[in-house]
């Protein structure tokens, strides 16, 4: 069939059949933001949920968490992470708790089941019910305490939207994105999320990428951040989720996943140099996003050097209650370079 090209969509099959199409925005931009390629609708409002994390971060380097605390990178990895809650996982956030003299009692991010097929198996097989340290963002809330913790600020209230850990989040995403943000809004694990535009979003990445370019006060944590990303992939999500696959298949790749459809990438090593991406399925499907992160990977330029690993992806098959493939997802960019 014709895909219309003012959209970009993912088409899901069964079998031979189209059973439904997702529209697609996606960025793709420069250091300081300039459009280079887009589709869909680049200047809509995205909620950023967990895109936002390696931003969230940056408060560590603003107090001085990293130096006073001594935080290492592997926390760092887990303060920009969504994890899947395996034992490596609680067991890091555990320990830099204990380092905070803090507890998982301290996490306001609430407990949910471990995303790990494994890991959750085993949690209900030992104790029966999650804590919140196994909440995919217990690291970034980890980092969130360490930053009060290095700066005398309230650790009780530390989600309060005018708390001023808070506030320093939302005035740097406003920094580093050139925008300011949409303000409001409540994340799954409790704190405040914020909305940009998808190019906004981009802008963000872009400046994770080339953190050179990023304002004067943010460049320190914003290379310490892809760095640490970057040499512990694993942390950051986990062995069969996709910014983990992402980050091992393909050099100088930093991605992060938000709930209900974003995504966020930072490329190093394109022939345009550094590039920002921001991408939004509009329904929130996490299926159909990975055909299109993978879509904007090819389009970039970039190849895996290990193919085998996104062979582990879910997302490009579908598969019924037996495991059997009944179908897959075909992205549809229609992604061009304006220059």
């Amino acid at each position: 069939m014709n895909t219309p090209r003012r959209h970009g969509l993912v088409q899901a099959f069964r079998g031979p059949l189209l059973e439904n199409q997702h529209l697609v925005s996606v960025a793709v931009v420069a250091p300081g933001g300039r459009l280079l390629a887009s589709c869909g609708q680049p200047a809509t409002t995205m909620v950023l949920r967990s895109t936002a994390k390696p931003f969230q971060a940056q408060a560590m380097f603003f107090t001085d968490a990293i130096t006073r605390l001594d935080v290492s990178p592997a926390e760092l990895a887990l303060a920009c992470a969504s994890h899947d809650s395996t034992q490596r996982h609680t067991d890091a956030v555990g320990a830099w708790l204990r380092r905070l003299q803090l507890s998982v009692q301290d996490l306001g991010c609430g407990p949910h089941l471990p995303g790990n097929p494994s890991a959750r198996t085993e949690l209900i097989r030992s104790i029966g019910a999650p804590t919140p340290i196994h909440n995919n963002c217990s690291g970034k809330h980890a980092g969130m305490l360490a930053a009060c913790r290095a700066n005398g600020w309230d650790t009780a209230t530390y989600l309060d939207p005018e708390h001023p850990l808070q506030r320093w989040i939302r005035a740097t995403l406003e920094a580093i994105a050139g925008e300011t943000p949409q303000t409001g809004a409540t994340d799954g694990c409790g704190a405040p999320t914020f909305g940009l535009s998808v190019v906004g979003t981009a802008t963000l990445y872009a400046a994770l990428a080339a953190p050179e370019a990023a304002p004067a006060a943010h460049q320190e944590g914003l290379a310490a951040a892809f760095s640490a990303m970057r040499q512990y992939p694993e942390l950051v999500a986990g062995p069969t989720t996709l910014d983990t696959i992402l980050m091992q298949s393909y050099r100088g790749l930093v991605c992060k996943r938000g709930a209900d459809g974003g995504y966020g990438m930072a490329l190093r090593e394109t022939a345009r140099g550094p590039l920002g991406v921001a991408l939004w399925v509009h329904d929130g499907s996490a299926q159909a996003r990975a055909s299109a992160v993978l879509d904007v990977l090819s389009f970039a330029g970039l190849t895996p050097v290990d193919d085998h690993r996104l062979d582990r992806l879910d997302g490009l098959t579908r598969r019924n209650c037996r495991e059997i493939a009944i179908g897959g997802y075909e992205a549809h960019l229609a992604l061009s370079w304006t220059e």
